[in-house]
């Protein structure tokens, strides 16, 4: 059946961050884990509640809507996955892992902003208020992890960086 309504794109949109928001909760304890910076690692772990909660709003919006989310994948969120699990044949060493995740999440997290940005606006535009105001809650939380992040990795690049000049000079 071919897709004809903004609402049948919203609940599409809707569904693929519903499957992007279970992807990502399944993938940011493997990230702590792989964190050697303790800071990090309490980040990720944080984020994995939050994630917990996004994926609850975006219950709600289902029920609010009187829809069940559709079984779409989101292929972003999954080949970003498949990166990372290509980048392990690798063999990095647990800091350049940690370096190369943080990238995985800077990109995680700016798909989901503009996902959630989309989102936000389209509820609104068609008077799902409580909509726009769950998913508007779900945005600004990854707008402050994708600040968390880039601090992360500013701060975890300039010390292995550091680290390296100091070892190689």
């Amino acid at each position: 059946m071919a897709m004809q309504t903004p609402l049948e794109l919203f609940l599409h949109e809707l569904s693929d961050m519903y499957d992007a928001e279970k992807r990502i909760a399944q993938t940011l304890p493997i990230l702590a884990n792989e964190s050697t910076d303790q800071q990090l690692k309490d980040a990720y772990q944080q984020h994995e509640a939050e994630t917990q909660h996004h994926i609850q709003n975006l219950d709600q919006c289902f029920q609010e809507l009187g829809k069940q989310p559709s079984s779409t994948t989101c292929y972003a969120i999954a080949g970003l996955k498949q990166e990372h699990d290509a980048f392990l044949k690798e063999q990095p060493t647990p800091e350049i892992l940690s370096l190369f995740n943080l990238g995985c999440a800077a990109k995680t997290e700016a798909y989901e902003i503009v996902s959630y940005k989309g989102l936000v606006e389209k509820a609104a535009a068609m008077g799902y208020n409580k909509c726009a105001q769950l998913l508007q809650e779900n945005l600004g939380q990854e707008e402050e992890m994708a600040r968390r992040i880039e601090q992360f990795a500013q701060r975890l690049s300039k010390t292995k960086v550091t680290s390296q000049q100091k070892s190689s000079g």
